[in-house]
């Protein structure tokens, strides 16, 4: 088992027992792994500090926060409105924690740069190739879900995996900033369609979580030449920037690939019929039992999301 396999075992035991109100054991199962993966020290040590909380062992928690920022770790200011930490909220030594985190966070954001990934097709193709923009979710980076996400280059797509440079902590980005999302997505494109022989009529974005929504927003604006969009376990919080857009696109549909089991699917759902109200097609593709994830079979999920984008 590779090491991104055995920590996305160790989130999912996590999260199986915290959402079963075991915070207890989902704590101690942290900590017995925690060593195996110090590049994910502030997620880990997050969920502590969330885990203490949630066990009302307050002086535990701000003890682990203290130590976080001690060893160089930091968050956004957001990432404290997790309601795990509610018990902690009036403790003034947890918002003088607070304030030296997010005076650390904007010092190492303004250092962040534009980064990304590119991923061609191994076979050279003579012809101009077909790109996917693949965007990361909340908390990811452009590492995140790329494993799925190269089901398009067996397919001789082109794949960009553009990075947000609004971070949440260290190795992780949001979209939360939507002018900022759309402006580091179009210069990661640029840069690609002046690099490469890319065919503009054959442009797809793509998303999961977060990243669906914002992959949805990008299509609308109609900024570059998207011809349709993939969401995988789409979330987004604002309909109305959405339905506002959507009322003058043409020519874009929408593939949207859901578990029944995924807290997003009302959300999901509620955008498809934001989207299809404003005479955008799209298409659900449902799968029993599956949560917030990617489905194991995701490279027929592509297939049939091409197909039904390009469909004459």
């Amino acid at each position: 088992m590779s090491d991104k396999d055995a920590f996305n075992k160790l989130r999912s035991d996590m999260m199986d027992l915290y959402e079963a109100g075991e915070y207890t054991a989902a704590r101690e199962l942290v900590l017995a792994n925690e060593k195996a993966f110090p590049e994910m020290a502030a997620r880990i040590t997050f969920w502590k500090m969330c885990l203490f909380s949630l066990e009302d062992k307050l002086d535990e928690a701000l003890s682990v926060f203290r130590s976080g920022l001690d060893n160089g770790l930091w968050w956004a200011e957001s990432q404290f409105n997790d309601s795990d930490l509610d018990l902690l909220r009036d403790i003034p030594e947890f918002k003088k924690l607070i304030a030296e985190s997010v005076q650390r966070w904007e010092q190492e954001r303004s250092k962040i740069k534009a980064e990304h990934v590119l991923l061609l097709p191994d076979v050279p193709r003579p012809e101009a190739l077909p790109l996917l923009i693949a965007l990361h979710g909340r908390s990811g980076n452009k590492e995140s879900n790329l494993e799925y996400w190269e089901v398009a280059k067996n397919e001789g797509w082109a794949i960009l995996s553009p990075q947000s440079t609004q971070p949440l902590f260290p190795g992780s980005y949001c979209w939360d900033d939507l002018h900022t999302g759309v402006q580091n997505i179009l210069f990661h494109l640029k840069n690609t369609l002046d690099a490469y022989k890319i065919d503009h009529e054959r442009i797809v974005i793509g998303g999961f979580s977060q990243g669906s929504g914002m992959a949805i927003y990008t299509a609308l604006l109609q900024e570059a030449d998207i011809r349709g969009f993939i969401g995988v376990g789409t979330a987004w919080n604002n309909l109305v920037s959405i339905d506002s857009f959507a009322k003058n696109v043409e020519m874009l549909r929408g593939y949207f690939i859901s578990g029944e089991n995924d807290f997003t699917l009302e959300r999901s759902r509620e955008i498809q019929a934001v989207l299809e109200a404003n005479g955008i097609a799209c298409k659900e593709e449902l799968h029993s039992e599956l949560g917030h994830e990617f489905p194991v079979d995701f490279e027929k999920s592509f297939s049939q999301a091409v197909e039904f984008i390009f469909r004459k």
